[in-house]
């Protein structure tokens, strides 16, 4: 291996043992030439030589120490807005680990292995390739004003995205999922993260989902004037599915673009589970009596029970794409999917595996049964009129 490629690592290594801060500082040392190497024996001196020192960029911490554990540690880094690599060092069971990955991340800590003790020189490799091709965690992007939302909405400048889906066991490619971009007059075509928070502070969101709804829609006709017969997918903000017309709305529209009900699939959050808000399930009942689908998006993010599936009559099972980006190689992380398929198949609900980025990633799905893929290795998310080019294009890659 290039040595060479790792020397702008500053690295603390956080462990009571002494001796397996000299293990860990001579591999890093001789097999990948990391030269500015920190050691502290107790959480304290951790937090002491973090705050000294602002360029550590990769700590190695084991869990179990005495007075401060690892755990509490990764809280006070949390607070100390620490944004570089962590790997865990342990030899605690794999439950706990498991729990303690999904801690780290939910403290946006840049987590990206474990070190079973004992630990071995070979174990590092995996570990240090990960640098690069992991995601720092980067500071959300300021949110847009009220007055930039309602100027696009207004001004119709509020964009379509379509990302396409594939049946993963044939290959075939069955639909796309809307995604709205808002066209800005300075910053170009912003994402939706920068400004679907604040229209669901208010009844801004309302308007930008029907604005989807109705691009969305045409765009479905022209593609299917053409020959192009695909399911559509669109999202629904519970703040919309709280309006007494938004199934009517979604009735006048189906009719305005001669689209089959059962081409159209509404993607929920797991929030309208939590919520049970009367007029929620009143139009979500009523759309899916009509034939409309209904899927659950980013399913095992915050809300899931097994209970509240039987709530709606879902077709679709969306299974959150961290799942396959962020923890596919972490402890019983298989296993999970495996009941979430198990459960969906049970109650005769598909699913869809989201960020699908790799082949590696398109393998697994498939192995596991999952019936629907979709992510960047299928395709990004692209323009209305770009959709047959990369439907041709797909067909003969397959």
């Amino acid at each position: 291996m290039d040595n060479k490629g790792f020397n702008w690592l500053n690295v603390l290594l956080v462990d009571d043992s002494v001796a397996i801060l000299k293990f860990v500082e001579k591999v890093l040392i001789e097999s990948f030439g990391i030269a500015h190497i920190h050691c502290a024996a107790s959480a304290s001196e951790a937090m002491q030589i973090l705050r000294r020192s602002k360029n550590i960029n990769l700590l190695f911490l084991d869990l179990n120490m005495p007075n401060i554990d690892g755990i509490q540690l990764l809280e006070q880094l949390h607070k100390l807005d620490y944004h570089g690599y962590v790997v865990i060092m342990s030899g605690v069971s794999t439950k706990i680990i498991s729990s303690v990955e999904i801690l780290a991340k939910k403290y946006s800590l840049n987590y990206i292995g474990t070190l079973l003790k004992p630990i071995h020189e070979q174990d590092f490799e995996s570990i240090i390739n990960k640098i690069g091709t992991s995601r720092i965690k980067s500071k959300n992007p300021e949110s847009l004003k009220t007055y930039e939302i309602v100027r696009a909405i207004k001004n119709n400048d509020i964009e379509v995205l379509y990302q396409p889906q594939i049946e993963l066991s044939t290959r075939d490619f069955m639909g796309v999922e809307a995604l709205c971009r808002m066209n800005h007059p300075s910053l170009g075509l912003v994402s939706p993260d920068r400004f679907i928070d604040k229209a669901e502070e208010s009844e801004l969101i309302v308007h930008i989902t029907l604005a989807v709804l109705k691009k969305s829609f045409n765009d479905w006709h022209k593609w299917y004037q053409h020959g192009l017969n695909i399911k559509l997918s669109v999202n629904a903000s519970p703040i919309a599915l709280q309006q007494p017309e938004f199934a009517d709305t979604i009735f006048m529209l189906l009719e305005q673009f001669n689209m089959p009900a059962k081409n159209l699939c509404i993607e929920i959050t797991e929030g309208v589970l939590a919520d049970d808000h009367l007029q929620e399930l009143v139009n979500l009942n009523r759309l899916n009596m009509r034939g409309v689908e209904l899927a659950l998006d980013d399913f095992g993010q915050n809300h899931s029970t097994i209970e509240r599936l039987q709530k709606l009559p879902l077709t679709y099972l969306k299974l959150d794409k961290s799942y396959f980006i962020e923890n596919k190689d972490s402890f019983n992380q298989m296993s999970l999917i495996n009941t979430c398929l198990a459960i969906a198949n049970k109650l005769q609900i598909r699913t869809i595996a989201e960020g699908v980025e790799d082949a590696e990633v398109m393998s697994l799905v498939t192995e596991m049964g999952c019936d629907i893929g979709q992510g960047y290795y299928i395709s990004r998310p692209i323009a209305a009129k770009k959709i047959f080019s990369w439907a041709r294009e797909w067909q003969s890659l397959t």
